[in-house]
């Protein structure tokens, strides 16, 4: 399951996956909230706080991060992604050379600085 995060800054949106994750939960909860974001935007920060094991997640919810992803690829400015998980920080460090914006792993008990972090606006050039 996939809950939207209030208590963010407004140049965040951010959620939280715990439990078992399924496709509805990213058709649902996330690319609604997601398109809202960047219409009030012109850049997106996201953060997921990862509660649960990426084992959890079933293909359909992975299919539809990937469509995320690819929906909003030019939008992606600052992405933190919450998880204790080293393969998470691993794929996210690869990720993050062949994609636009910043992606970053933070642990848990780093949350504060993972908002902080996301949530900075994007500087127009």
């Amino acid at each position: 399951m996939i809950t939207k995060i209030n208590d963010v800054p407004e140049t965040l949106v951010a959620f939280k996956a715990s439990e078992e994750v399924v496709a509805d939960d990213f058709k649902n909860i996330v690319m609604p909230e997601v398109s809202k974001f960047t219409e009030k935007h012109d850049y997106l920060n996201y953060m997921l706080i990862l509660d649960t094991d990426i084992s959890n997640f079933s293909i359909g919810a992975w299919l539809n991060d990937m469509a995320l992803g690819l929906q909003e690829l030019k939008n992606w400015h600052r992405v933190a992604i919450v998880s204790d998980n080293d393969l998470i920080d691993s794929a996210t460090k690869i990720f993050n050379t062949v994609t636009i914006g910043e992606f970053k792993v933070f642990k848990h008990k780093d949350i504060e600085e993972a908002k902080k972090w996301a949530s900075q606006p994007k500087v127009r050039e």
